[in-house]
C-alpha cells in the first residue's frame, strides 16, 4: 500500500507541495515509531522450574529420565525399590531455543544457571557414572553406546573429537575412565567438569562425593561473561562444609555451540550405577 504517491497526488512542477508531503511522512513515521519503538539490540530468555510436572510442554523426557509425583527428575532408571539399573541413560530437554550468539554481529550471550541436585550411590562401593547440565543443539539425539563415561551426551566414535560435537557441559562425573584426571583411588575420582566439544573436560576440580551423605542435595551455579569469555562453576552443599567445588575455563561459544541451543541434563550409568535427580532448576540469558 502506498501512503503518498507523487505520481497520482503531487506533480514534481510544485515544491511546495512536495514539502507539505515530506512533512506528513515525517509525522506518519514518528508516530509508527512511537507505537512500534525499534527492537533493543538484544535478545533474552528466563525459565525455570521450581517442580518438574510431567505434563509440562516445555520438558522434553528421552530415553530412562522420569517425573516422580513429587516433581523430581530421575535422569536414569531405577527398578520398583528405587534402586538404580546398570546400562541407563537418560535426558531432559527444555523446548525453549536459546539465541547463544549471533551470527550478524558476532556478539556473545551473557548466562546464568543454576539447579538442585542430588547423587546417590545406592550404597555401592564403587559408582558410576554422572550427569551433566548442557546446551546443545535445536534437534538432538541421545548417541548410541553413550552409557557410562560417555554420559548420554557423546559417541563413543567421536567423543574426543570438539569439531564433531555441538556441545557445551559442566559434568558430574563419578566414575574414572581413560580421559578423566589420574586419580590415586577411585573415591578421589569424582570431579566436576567443563567439557568443551568433548568428553574429555578443559578444566577439572575435584568433587567429594564419596564424602558427602546420601540423599545430600546440592547447589550449583553457572555463570558465563560474554566480555572476557569466562565460564565460572560453583558447587555447594548447604549445611556441609568443605564440600564446596569451584572452576572456571575461558569458552568462545561461538566455537563449540550453533547459533540457537536448547539446554537440558543428561546422565548415564555403565557396570557400576548410581541415581541422578535434579529437584529444580533456572536459566537466563541476555545477548
Amino acid at each position: 500500500m502506498a501512503f503518498f504517491s507523487s505520481k497520482s497526488y503531487l506533480p514534481l512542477s510544485s515544491p511546495l507541495k512536495i514539502f507539505i508531503s515530506l512533512l506528513l511522512l515525517q509525522l506518519f513515521n514518528n508516530s509508527v515509531n512511537s507505537q512500534f519503538p525499534t527492537p533493543p539490540d538484544y535478545e533474552s530468555v528466563d525459565f525455570g522450574v521450581s517442580s518438574f510436572d510431567p505434563n509440562d510442554p516445555n520438558l522434553g523426557l528421552f530415553s530412562g529420565a522420569s517425573i516422580s509425583n513429587a516433581g523430581i527428575l530421575h535422569l536414569t532408571e531405577t527398578d520398583y525399590q528405587g534402586k538404580a539399573l546398570q546400562n541407563s541413560v537418560g535426558r531432559l530437554v527444555h523446548g525453549t531455543p536459546v539465541h547463544i550468539w549471533d551470527r550478524n554481529t558476532g556478539n556473545l550471550a551473557d548466562f546464568t544457571a543454576g539447579f538442585a541436585f542430588a547423587v546417590n550411590p545406592d550404597d555401592s562401593e564403587v559408582r558410576g557414572d554422572g550427569f551433566a547440565f548442557f546446551l546443545g543443539p535445536l534437534r538432538q539425539d541421545i548417541p548410541q553406546n553413550s552409557t557410562g563415561g560417555y554420559l548420554g551426551l557423546f559417541d563413543p566414535k567421536t567423543a574426543l573429537d570438539p569439531s564433531k560435537n555441538q556441545i557445551l557441559a559442566i559434568e558430574f562425573d563419578t566414575f574414572p575412565n581413560e580421559w578423566d584426571p589420574p586419580a590415586a583411588t577411585i573415591t578421589q575420582a569424582p570431579h566436576v567438569g567443563i567439557d568443551v566439544g568433548s568428553v574429555k573436560s578443559v578444566a577439572t576440580a575435584n568433587w567429594p562425593a564419596y564424602s558427602i551423605p546420601s540423599f545430600a542435595v546440592g547447589s550449583a551455579s553457572i555463570n558465563y561473561n560474554s566480555e572476557s569469555k569466562r565460564l565460572s562453576v560453583f558447587v555447594s552443599y548447604p549445611g556441609i562444609s568443605n564440600a564446596t567445588v569451584s572452576l572456571s575455563a575461558n569458552v568462545d561459544l561461538r566455537s563449540v555451540l550453533p547459533e540457537y541451543v536448547r539446554i537440558g541434563f543428561s546422565a548415564a550409568t555403565g557396570d557400576v550405577v548410581e541415581t541422578h535427580d535434579i529437584f529444580s532448576f533456572y536459566f537466563e540469558n541476555a545477548l
